[in-house]
C-alpha cells in the first residue's frame, strides 16, 4: 500500500511539472489516435455516402 502512495505522489508531481512525462504521452495518444479515425473514418464515410446515393 506504501508504493501505490508513492507512485500516486510521483504521478501528481509529474502532471503539476511544468515538462511532464504523463501529459506529453497522452498528448501523443490523442494525436495518434485522431490520425487513425481520420484514416479509416473518411473511407467508411465515402462508402456511406455511395450507398445512400445508390452508386454502389
Amino acid at each position: 500500500m506504501e508504493r501505490l502512495g508513492i507512485l500516486a505522489e510521483k504521478f501528481v508531481a509529474d502532471v503539476n511539472n511544468e515538462d511532464s512525462v504523463i501529459v506529453e504521452f497522452f498528448g501523443k495518444f490523442v494525436n495518434s489516435l485522431f490520425k487513425v479515425f481520420q484514416v479509416a473514418g473518411i473511407p467508411f464515410l465515402v462508402y456511406v455516402l455511395l450507398e445512400f446515393t445508390g452508386r454502389f
